[in-house]
Order: C-alpha cells, then sequence, then structure tokens
C-alpha cells in the first residue's frame, strides 16, 4: 500500500515537473518574440501549459483569442466558429461576448451557456486588434487556478506592451514603416489571417494630406505636428478595430484592409473621407486628403503593390487633388498603364 502511494506521488510530481518545463520553455519562446503578430499564438500556448499545471484534467481545456471584429463578423454572418480548438457556438453566445467587449471596465467573467462555462479575460496587446478577449472553455478552474491565469496575463500584458511600442511611431501613435514591411509580406504570405470567415480581398492605400507644406509654412511645425496627430486619431476613430495603419513618414500615411466584397473598400474610405471634410482642425480649419488604392495578390511582389498604389495617389494629386483614386479601375479605363511585376514574395 505504501508503495503504491510512493508510486502515486511519483507519477504526481514527474507530471507537473513535465508541465513547468513546457510552461518555461513556452515563455522562453515567447520573450523571443519580436512582432505582436505573433503574440496572440504565443499567448495561447503559454496559457496551455501554464493551466496543464494547475487546473483540474478531468475535461480538455479549450481557449481561443477572439477580437470585436471576429465577434461582429459571426454574427452578421450566422456562422459558428470553424476553430478546431471549439464547437461552434450557438449566435446567443457570440452576442453575450460582444457584451462583454462594450463594457468600459473589464475583468474576468464566468458565463453559464449552453456548451458550459466559458471563462473571458480581457485582453489589449495584438496590432491587429485594439480590444480582444481570451476564450477559456473549462467547466472546473478553480478561483486559485483563475487568480495564477490573471497574474500570467498581467506578466504577458507588460511584455506585450514593450514589442508594441516598438512598433508604433512616436508622433502619432500609429505603426511605424519597419511595422508595415513585417505586416505585408505577412499577409501575403497567409500567416496572418484576419477572422473573417469568408474569403478576403486585401488593399494597400496610401493617404496624403494636400498642401501640407503651406499649412507648416504658414503655422509653423508645431501646428503642422498637431494636424498629424489629429489626423490620426480622426484615423483610428473611422476606420474598424483591426484596421493596419502605419505612419509612412511627413504627412504620409498608409493602410492595410481586409475586406469580404469590393464595395466594402470604398464604403470605408469614402467614409473617412467625408469625416475629414467635416473635421476643422484648430487654427488651421479644414483639411484635404488625397487616396490611391489597389489591390493585394499573392503573386505581387510587396513593392509592386505599394508603388501601384502610390501611381493612384499621383493621378489623385494631378487631378484635383481630395479624392479617391483606385489603380485597377484608373487601369480598367485606360488613364494609367499597368506594368505587370510578380514573382516569389521577398521580404522588405
Amino acid at each position: 500500500m505504501f508503495d503504491k502511494v510512493c508510486e502515486n506521488v511519483f507519477v504526481s510530481y514527474m507530471t507537473t515537473h513535465l508541465d513547468l518545463n513546457k510552461f518555461m520553455q513556452s515563455l522562453i519562446n515567447l520573450t523571443k518574440i519580436r512582432e505582436s503578430l505573433a503574440l496572440d499564438p504565443a499567448l495561447l500556448l503559454l496559457m496551455q501549459h501554464w493551466l496543464g499545471i494547475f487546473a483540474a484534467q478531468a475535461q480538455p481545456i479549450k481557449m481561443q483569442v477572439l477580437s470585436r471584429r471576429q465577434l461582429v463578423s459571426v454574427m452578421n454572418t450566422q456562422h459558428a466558429s470553424t476553430d478546431p480548438a471549439f464547437e461552434a457556438f450557438p449566435v446567443e453566445v457570440y452576442e453575450m461576448l460582444l457584451n462583454y467587449l462594450d463594457q468600459e471596465h473589464r475583468q474576468h467573467q464566468c458565463l453559464e451557456t449552453a456548451v458550459g462555462k466559458l471563462h473571458i479575460f480581457p485582453l489589449q496587446q495584438s496590432i491587429a486588434h485594439k480590444n480582444a478577449i481570451l476564450l477559456i472553455q473549462h467547466e472546473g478552474l478553480a478561483n486559485e487556478a483563475i487568480a495564477l491565469i490573471e497574474q500570467c496575463l498581467q506578466m504577458f500584458h507588460y511584455y506585450a506592451r514593450l514589442i508594441i511600442e516598438n512598433e508604433r511611431d512616436g508622433l502619432t501613435g500609429l505603426l511605424n514603416r519597419k511595422t508595415f514591411d513585417q505586416c505585408v509580406s505577412k499577409i501575403l504570405l497567409n500567416d496572418y489571417k484576419p477572422e473573417y470567415r469568408f474569403p478576403l480581398h486585401h488593399y494597400l492605400v496610401i493617404f496624403d494630406i494636400d498642401f501640407f507644406k503651406r499649412i507648416n509654412d504658414n503655422y509653423g511645425h508645431l501646428i503642422g505636428d498637431e494636424v498629424l496627430i489629429l489626423l490620426s486619431r480622426l484615423m483610428q476613430e473611422t476606420f474598424r478595430d483591426g484596421d493596419l495603419l502605419f505612419r509612412f513618414g511627413g504627412e504620409e500615411f498608409v493602410g492595410v484592409f481586409s475586406c469580404a466584397e469590393p464595395q466594402d473598400i470604398v464604403n470605408l474610405l469614402e467614409r473617412f473621407r467625408e469625416a475629414l471634410a467635416e473635421y476643422s482642425f484648430p487654427q488651421v480649419g479644414h483639411v484635404t486628403i488625397s487616396i490611391g488604392c489597389s489591390q493585394m495578390a499573392l503573386n505581387v511582389l510587396p513593392n509592386t503593390v505599394l508603388e501601384r498604389a502610390d501611381e493612384a495617389l499621383y493621378y489623385a494629386k494631378e487631378h484635383g487633388r481630395n479624392q479617391i483614386c483606385y489603380y485597377e479601375t484608373l487601369i480598367e479605363q485606360g488613364l494609367l498603364k499597368d506594368s505587370v511585376i510578380t514573382g516569389e514574395i521577398e521580404l522588405f
């Protein structure tokens, strides 16, 4: 009897020891990450190993990171999750999760649903979404395990904040050029997959403030910087959570947008242009912007996509400014000549 007890204790010790080793290795792997697009998968692996140590193992632990955009897309299309980590959720479950995200101050909650207990933890760590949740489906999480999860997430948030700060432009808070180089390549290589459940169209858009040099010359560079900051805020407020916005330098900005339908990008950009037309900048007044857009494709090199959007922007500048021009439309109308350059995707 004593030997059996010793054997059980030894097995339990070795199991915990192995789980702890896995957790430490996943923590080491997390600290190797230098771009926030890779944070979500690393977090899931980290939490799987963390829960493997402390959570009751009577049932499998299922978890995933969900953003607001994902929840909205599920509700709009009436499709349940296709993620293999989860059973299909009823639409009302997604409504409960969206209501949670609408709360101003979010903390851990446990929802009793038709599919069992869902533990929700707030996340704010990815450039791909401003507001997200870590969702854990498990029936037997004790209060001690929940407290340990929150401590682990706090450590994760502090580290993620360092990564994200390195990806931001110092003046506007938008993503910087270095991050753009990484994101575009990953989108084209399909490493970064936005959360929509249907085929996506990816677009690269260049925004350029009209006559910005006059603003600097007439009002000074401090006022010019204020215009850049306020314009950046307007972009963040107007576009969707999950749209990637970059400051390229000077008065030039770049956006990367994923849309279910080609008309969606038209609606998005026109909504922003109208919002800008109604906005009055302190001392300066109204400011206009010219926009060039090009569709991204797997067989088109990143530099080529950028050049095409720039050609569309140049056309907008040369033909009246304060307008949106689409490279593909200009080609169809014979207003631009297409110079096709395709090949293997290369990092910038």
